[in-house]
């Protein structure tokens, strides 16, 4: 069973008629793009998530500290996703995501971790960006490849605070989680912050808020598990890849 071909669903109606051709002069359905989607911090340029979940999911939301602005146009003018053109975008500002602001809460007990992952972030030092791309699927190619449309939001910033200032502020939870120890960007670097089960992320996305995401993605290379076992013990799907990357569910 794969949830993107035997959990198709169709393209939300929000995204089927939008105009992508105006998508610049377009207020940010924030709560539609949120509703339903899968958020991957340490994002990088991974496109698995895409590849293996689109048409289950059509709206992604990737965050990664450390990809510069610059980095993320030229990889999606350059590469984008196999199959599909980039059809609309929209360069954001911190209010179209947090109009009235969001200063992230840091319980007591995880202030030393905050502060390395604000150390990193201040050595590697981008500029906060975001942007909004749709895309379509290419003429020729039908729905075993993917959904005819999908959303990407593309944020430069930190994981967690990220989370916290898009979901938990407005009282949604992501459908899905990727949480993928890659080889390349940056996954490395966040992977004990974000993998462990006791620590700030996880207790962002279980504890602090809203009810967690229902699906939770994550892997690395020859290893296969779940990263939270207690609150994601059941495996549903491997990724065709062989990378030992998985969706799990609570």
């Amino acid at each position: 069973m794969t949830l993107k071909h035997d959990n198709r669903r169709d393209v939300p109606e929000w995204l089927a008629t939008l105009n992508p051709g105006k998508l610049a002069e377009t207020d940010l359905p924030l709560i539609n793009i949120l509703t339903d989607s899968l958020y991957y911090p340490a994002a990088a340029f991974d496109g698995n998530p895409v590849k293996c979940l689109g048409g289950f999911i059509h709206s992604f939301v990737y965050v990664d500290y450390g990809v510069a602005e610059t980095a993320v146009t030229r990889e999606v003018a350059a590469k984008g996703f196999r199959g599909y053109r980039l059809v609309g975008e929209k360069i954001l500002r911190e209010a179209d995501l947090a109009p009235a602001g969001w200063t992230p809460k840091i319980p007591a007990r995880f202030q030393n971790e905050a502060d390395e992952l604000n150390r990193m972030a201040l050595q590697i030092d981008p500029a906060v960006f975001g942007r909004w791309y749709i895309f379509d699927r290419k003429d020729g190619l039908e729905d075993d490849h993917g959904p005819s449309r999908f959303s990407l939001l593309y944020i430069g910033g930190d994981g967690i605070a990220t989370y916290q200032a898009i979901y938990l502020r407005n009282n949604i939870a992501p459908l899905a989680l990727a949480i993928i120890l890659i080889e390349y960007g940056h996954g490395h670097v966040y992977g004990p912050a974000f993998t462990d089960p006791a620590g700030f992320m996880a207790e962002t996305v279980l504890r602090m808020g809203c009810a967690p995401p229902k699906y939770f993605v994550c892997g690395q290379v020859g290893i296969v598990q779940s990263f939270w076992p207690d609150a994601y013990p059941h495996l549903v799907e491997l990724f065709p890849d062989d990378r030992g990357i998985g969706v799990w569910r609570q």
